[in-house]
């Protein structure tokens, strides 16, 4: 349960220092029922009528976006880009949820939203070993060497890279599917087998595929499609 003044303000709609004018005009109702009293709880699947827009109290949001090259993975923007916020102006629940697994500013598709704290940490630990798949376009043709070196393993920062999957698409493009997720990882072991990632998109995570969802879209995931993440 928590308040709904600070449900509200939660999701960047009223402040709580302003919200005593919403109680006072009989502004908010919950489940049809006048709220009068900032103290009064919400609790999961309540409906909250607010300015005439209806909003579901969600235990857990889970989201997929796919996200354009120019938007990053943080909060707020950062270093002259856009965060992914602000691709989601129609999302009553965008000032609640985090990023699973970020991906750079110049990556594009796959990224994974939600306010359970408790599946983020399942969906990036390396020791669940959960492979994310990326479509990667090199700067120069990969041989048989340079794949059998990503698959067995690079070494990056000093230690040697997870076990990868690689499915060759052509003689500069592959799908490379990783456990883990150090920070510039795939890139990184591009540059350890002396080549260089010209473009880089996420496509899936688990058994969970980006699918025909378009660039800059997003959209709510049901339970089947959570339980995919894991498989």
């Amino acid at each position: 349960m928590q308040r709904i003044d600070k449900y509200l303000s939660n999701l960047g709609l009223i402040s709580r220092k302003d919200s005593n004018k919403f109680f006072k005009n009989n502004l908010l109702l919950v489940n049809n029922i006048i709220i009068k009293n900032k103290d009064f709880k919400v609790n999961f699947g309540d409906i909250i009528t607010f300015l005439d827009q209806k909003i579901e109290v969600l235990e857990h949001i889970y989201i997929l976006l796919n996200k354009p090259t120019g938007y990053v993975s943080s909060q707020v923007d950062e270093g002259g880009h856009k965060s992914f916020k602000h691709l989601l102006k129609n999302c009553i629940y965008k000032d609640l949820l985090h990023v699973v697994g970020r991906i750079d500013f110049d990556t594009t598709g796959f990224l994974l939203l939600t306010n359970n704290g408790d599946f983020t940490h399942n969906i990036i630990n390396p020791k669940k070993n959960i492979f994310k798949k990326y479509l990667v376009n090199s700067e120069f043709e990969l041989s048989k060497e340079d794949i059998n070196k990503l698959i067995s393993g690079v070494i990056i920062d000093g230690e040697i890279t997870s076990t990868a999957k690689v499915e060759v698409i052509s003689k500069n493009t592959i799908y490379l599917s990783i456990s883990q997720g150090k920070f510039h990882q795939v890139k990184k072991m591009f540059e350890a087998i002396n080549n260089k990632v010209i473009s880089l998109k996420r496509v899936a995570i688990g058994n969970l595929e980006l699918g025909d969802l378009k660039e800059g879209e997003w959209r709510y995931l049901n339970q089947d499609e959570i339980k995919k993440l894991f498989c």
